[in-house]
């Protein structure tokens, strides 16, 4: 931190911005410029929402076209995605890329998706897409951590990308014969004679139902004692266990290369044909196929009454608030199972989760909220102020998965398969609040925070031998500097949609009153630096 940054307690008070703004104009253009600024904290608090954060051009343009019409652009927008990757084998290409070297990086590490992740979520136009697509990969887990090669990764990804508004039952099925999960979950070689459980287990505890029956607003069913109810037995995860027996990698593209392209296919011998009871009871009739059998279990799962509630709640979580109402829950089940043409449709389960009430309206109960992790915390920090490479003069290479791992978030490579944190995590001290992404906010990890927001503001990522490196451009806000009631209003609307609390309004103007007028520059990153290092900041509301 720099030696001439203020202190808090030296931080004067100064008096409210809207006593200011009269002082400067007539009472009913200050009535019309309030009504802007409420217009566009607004808008600002949904792009949270529904993209990798807001920037001021995106802002004017829902202004201009509205929500509804902005959802519907999004739905539509091309994908940006991942382009497909060479398959690299073992021993003989790495001989040609020793550890330490970009070839090395650029082809046997995650590098080339994280950066590639990272560009597309500053400069893409599928934002909504790459927000609820981040979300499926935290809740249908596959680890750059046992699927160690980028090619190996990307169809994964892209799997997640193409069905992120398409039916939840296409893509289980799609997940459950894609490569990387077979080989992150065991699917692949699973046999008749010793069936693996992994993917069964994970499939229902965690991709799909849950472990306990649920009301459709996501509470859970109990029994005569108030214990809930378990919606499956090991039994039932046994059966499952042998009905994703008998599929195996599809054909190799070259000798000694494992084909992650291609969903895996058939290997009919090692199919367990017996008799398999699913669940709610139903059926798989002895001497089925592998394809018939799977086919059978893949609906049998995504037509659960669980997964509606389940799936919804998660999404809501990751795109709004970590405690939604168990009403708000509902209603975006609802637009799960809606109707038949629709049923199962995650593009109506996002729109519902964006245009309900309980997320659009202006948030009283302290509950309400989800602090954002750290890809979301980079992201929208960068692209409020315009992320461009260190010199200013291209796009950011995107290299900044390496200051989303020091907050605790080591993108593509989550610990395990409960993913980065557990998406069941308490807010410490919440007395039974969830807060999910407090899993990997620690001491270290805040600190990490502060520091990545200190590089930004008072410098810059700079650009090394195979990158452009990142910056940030806080001239807009200069002209503003002169009138620290101003600037802090700007501040408020551009990042805090308009929430920003009286002690802290009064902590910010004093800070930058405290540095002179004559140096503008130093009194917008005092300003900027604040905003962004604080709670009201860090937790999404």
């Amino acid at each position: 931190m720099p030696s001439s940054f203020p202190r808090l307690a030296v931080m004067r008070r100064l008096g409210i911005a809207a006593a200011l703004i009269v002082a400067v104009v007539g009472a009913s253009e200050s009535m019309r410029a309030q009504a802007f600024r409420v217009d566009t904290a607004e808008i600002v608090r949904f792009l949270e929402q529904s993209t990798w954060g807001p920037t001021p051009e995106l802002i004017a343009h829902v202004r201009d076209v509205g929500i509804g019409d902005f959802l519907d652009e999004q739905f539509e927008a091309p994908m940006t995605g991942y382009p497909p990757m060479e398959l690299y084998p073992t021993t003989r290409d790495q001989a040609a890329c020793p550890n330490g070297s970009a070839c090395q990086r650029d082809n046997y590490t995650m590098h080339p998706l994280q950066t590639r992740f990272f560009r597309n979520a500053l400069y893409g136009e599928d934002q909504l897409r790459q927000r609820v697509a981040f979300a499926l990969h935290q809740i249908i887990v596959v680890s750059g951590i046992d699927i160690t090669l980028p090619g190996w990764m990307t169809p994964y990804l892209q799997t997640l990308y193409r069905n992120a508004f398409g039916d939840y039952r296409d893509l289980l099925y799609e997940i459950t014969l894609n490569p990387a999960m077979g080989n992150y979950l065991d699917i692949n070689g699973n046999s008749r004679t010793r069936p693996n459980e992994n993917y069964a287990r994970e499939v229902l505890q965690l991709f799909s139902i849950g472990t306990v029956l649920l009301n459709p607003d996501g509470t859970p069913q109990l029994d005569r004692d108030g214990l809930p109810l378990p919606a499956y037995d090991q039994t039932t995860v046994d059966n499952f266990s042998r009905v994703f027996t008998g599929l195996r990698f599809a054909a190799a593209p070259r000798a000694g290369v494992p084909n992650y392209i291609d969903p895996m296919v058939v290997n009919e011998p090692q199919h367990d044909t017996d008799q398999k009871v699913l669940l709610n009871g139903v059926i798989l009739p002895a001497g089925q196929d592998t394809d018939r059998d799977l086919k059978v279990a893949v609906d049998n799962i995504a037509g659960h009454p669980n997964v509606a509630p389940f799936i919804a709640k998660q999404l809501i979580q990751h795109l709004v608030t970590s405690n939604p109402s168990p009403d708000y829950v509902r209603r975006v089940a609802d637009a799960y199972e809606g109707p038949i043409w629709r049923r199962r449709n995650l593009r109506s389960v996002v729109r519902r989760i964006l245009l309900d009430p309980e997320a659009r309206k202006r948030p009283t109960d302290p509950s309400f909220g989800r602090l954002r992790h750290p890809v979301q915390f980079i992201t929208s920090v960068l692209r409020a102020f315009n992320a461009r490479s260190a010199d200013g003069s291209a796009e950011s290479d995107g290299v900044l998965y390496p200051q989303s791992a020091a907050m605790g978030m080591d993108l593509f490579r989550p610990p395990s398969v409960f993913s980065y944190f557990s998406p069941f995590g308490g807010l410490p001290g919440g007395n039974g609040l969830r807060g999910p992404e407090f899993g990997v906010l620690s001491t270290s990890t805040a600190l990490a925070r502060l520091n990545f927001v200190n590089t930004m503001v008072y410098s810059r990522i700079a650009a090394g031998a195979n990158g452009a490196g990142t910056s940030i451009d806080l001239s807009p806000l200069q002209p503003l500097a002169a009138t620290p009631a101003d600037l802090v209003n700007e501040l408020d609307t551009r990042l805090l949609h308009g929430s920003m609390s009286q002690p802290m309004r009064d902590s910010i103007g004093g800070a930058v009153n405290a540095v002179p007028a004559s140096d503008p520059l130093r009194r917008v990153r005092t300003a900027v630096y604040l905003v962004l290092t604080s709670s009201q900041y860090q937790v999404q509301r």
